[in-house]
């Protein structure tokens, strides 16, 4: 059961940010406007950074269900990593800009996920 919960936020996360990467990649102007900025060739520039982010943690996000689904115990530590950078983004972005889409989305996945990884490492 523990492994089925992580399993499930592992995956809702890897959807989020594969889609994140697409509308990055391939339809930039809707990505912008997602994140509220203006389409400009300086926009678009930080919106090709993004989508090499977001497809960067994609895989990482990948690797981890792979080595989870093999009961491998080499994802733990990456895992850590993600989580505390998922909170560390949606945190950060709330203080500097004060929205909260990614303190709820950011910090809330990484916060829900580092639980479950606690939650799935508790003997």
């Amino acid at each position: 059961m523990k492994k089925n919960i992580l399993l499930g936020i592992l995956l809702i996360s890897f959807i989020i940010e594969a889609v994140l990467a697409v509308l990055c990649f391939f339809y930039p102007t809707k990505a912008l406007e997602l994140f509220g900025l203006v389409y400009t060739e300086q926009a678009n520039f930080l919106g090709y950074i993004i989508a090499w982010f977001c497809l960067l943690v994609t895989i990482l996000i990948g690797y981890c269900i792979v080595q989870l689904k093999n009961n491998s115990n080499g994802f733990g530590t990456l895992l850590y990593i993600l989580c505390f950078w998922w909170i560390a983004l949606g945190v950060g972005v709330f203080i500097k800009f004060g929205t909260t889409d990614n303190l709820l989305l950011d910090s809330g996945k990484g916060l829900l996920l580092l639980l479950a990884t606690i939650f799935y490492h508790k003997k």
